[in-house]
């Protein structure tokens, strides 16, 4: 039996590997650093070697990271910190992302794309950060997108989506959306989609 917190129980049992898991599917540690915050997990909370040793000497920014041990962390964190409050910590992942996008350099990014422009780029960029999926996006009306992500059977969670489309959504703010609405939908366990509004 495992003495992993909840979510990531269940999380590593969808996937054919645990934590290791799709090993060509990575992140940017930048990613992890800003994400994690102070919200920090304490050897008091079991987690895979493979992830603790990402916690206790996170590497360079520039490196790459396992995707799936990433979101091992978000689901530690979640079950840590927000217990039974999943608004608190959509809160959190939102706040978490304004800040990061308050910094000098996105905020120079952000001030000279409108959230259209942001979002279409983002499928340009997408690669910048993250590697083993893909995201595409399809207009549909003035200021209406879908963002598609396609990922190997089972990367994404329900948890994951939720703060994903709080990262989104901190984004096109950021970039002067008024009124935004991001909601994230597991298609399957291979497709998420992003349906994404703003004034």
């Amino acid at each position: 039996m495992s003495s992993f917190s909840p979510s990531i129980a269940s999380y590593l049992d969808a996937l054919p590997d645990g934590e290791r898991s799709y090993p060509d599917c990575r992140v940017k540690a930048s990613i992890i650093r800003s994400a994690i915050g102070d919200r920090t997990l304490g050897r008091e909370v079991p987690l895979p070697p493979e992830v603790r040793a990402l916690i206790d000497s996170p590497p360079p920014v520039s490196v790459w990271v396992s995707e799936v041990q990433f979101y091992v962390i978000m689901h530690g964190i979640r079950d840590v910190y927000f217990s039974g409050q999943p608004e608190a910590h959509e809160a959190w992942v939102y706040a978490q992302n304004r800040e990061l996008f308050s910094t000098p350099l996105y905020r120079a990014i952000f001030f000279v794309l409108s959230p259209e422009r942001l979002l279409v780029n983002m499928e340009k960029r997408w690669g910048s950060f993250r590697i083993g999926t893909t995201l595409e996006h399809e207009r549909l009306g003035d200021r209406n997108l879908l963002l598609k992500v396609h990922t190997p059977p089972g990367l994404y969670s329900k948890i994951t989506v939720e703060g994903m489309q709080n990262a989104i959504r901190a984004a096109i703010d950021a970039a002067g959306a008024k009124h935004s609405s991001v909601v994230g939908e597991l298609m399957s366990r291979t497709e998420v989609v992003f349906r994404v509004r703003w004034e």
